[in-house]
């Protein structure tokens, strides 16, 4: 290999690391999660191996960033598989901290594989902008509407003055109840963000 070029995605010296997923979730040095797509976009997104806390792939296999011959970031070896009592402690750390990052609330996970199916699906819903393959559902007022993004969502419910009764689908078929957090006491409704709390679909 060339030395001087960046090594290809999923090329790594590293053994053991073929059949890794395309796509990854971090804990970075505040403690916050991060979605990315693919193992390119998780190395442009830091600037030291220290950024980085811990890096997990779908089957729950954690990583480090290590730095190549030339000092470049590149993805490190397998580190055995993530723990998960300290995933599911620093998920809930984050939700509390990061509570405007992080606005998906779904029913407590029960178990790891349950722990990491929520972690991938709610942060590319919460960082993804392209539209999925599937819409969101709003059910508000009429029929229910068909939309591309979260982002649309929040947009959609910004005036809303009541939102006990609106039910919001994500494309992965989950069901959650829009509430909106206030702030301040006179806190203009525009201003204060809407956490999506997931509920039992009706029957």
């Amino acid at each position: 290999m060339n030395p001087s070029r960046r090594p290809e995605p999923h090329n790594s010296s590293v053994p053991g690391r073929a059949d890794i997923p395309d796509d990854f979730i971090a804990v970075d040095d505040t403690a916050d999660f991060s979605y990315y797509r693919s193992e390119q976009d998780l190395l442009a997104g830091f600037e030291s191996v220290g950024e980085a806390r811990s890096i997990v792939d779908r089957h729950g296999t954690n990583y480090c960033l290590a730095l190549d011959a030339n000092r470049r970031i590149v993805l490190g070896p397998s580190l055995g598989p993530v723990e998960f009592r300290w995933l599911r402690h620093a998920w809930e750390s984050a939700r509390s901290v990061k509570s405007r990052n992080h606005r998906l609330l779904r029913f407590h996970p029960g178990t790891r594989n349950q722990l990491l199916l929520d972690l991938f699906e709610i942060l590319a819903l919460e960082r993804v902008i392209d539209p999925f393959p599937g819409p969101w559902i709003l059910e508000m007022d009429g029929p229910p509407e068909r939309l591309q993004s979260l982002h649309e969502v929040d947009d959609r419910l910004a005036g809303a003055a009541q939102l006990e009764h609106v039910r919001v689908r994500d494309p992965f078929r989950r069901t959650y109840r829009p509430v909106r957090r206030r702030k301040r006491r006179f806190s203009r409704l525009a201003q204060d963000p809407v956490v999506y709390v997931e509920v039992h679909p009706a029957r």
